[in-house]
């Protein structure tokens, strides 16, 4: 096995991809408890603004989008 002539080569860390797929399982988790659970019916009331559903799915793609830019900050 070669070395390489730079240290920094040598001291380069891989990223944790865990964190990464715990932060994806999270997420995965709390938007099928937002859309699946009994919490659907609190939200699917009749008397619920219209734009609630598309609220919800617009905080779960931006948290999706926070864990996906968290990731490659960390890649650079």
């Amino acid at each position: 096995m070669a070395s390489s002539p730079w240290p920094a080569a040598r001291m380069r860390q891989q990223p944790d991809s865990n964190k990464y797929l715990d932060a994806v399982v999270v997420i995965f988790v709390c938007a099928a408890f937002l859309f699946i659970s009994p919490f659907l019916l609190l939200w699917s009331y009749p008397t619920a603004p219209w734009y609630l559903p598309y609220l919800l799915w617009a905080i779960v793609i931006l948290f999706a989008a926070i864990v996906q830019r968290i990731r490659h900050r960390h890649e650079l």
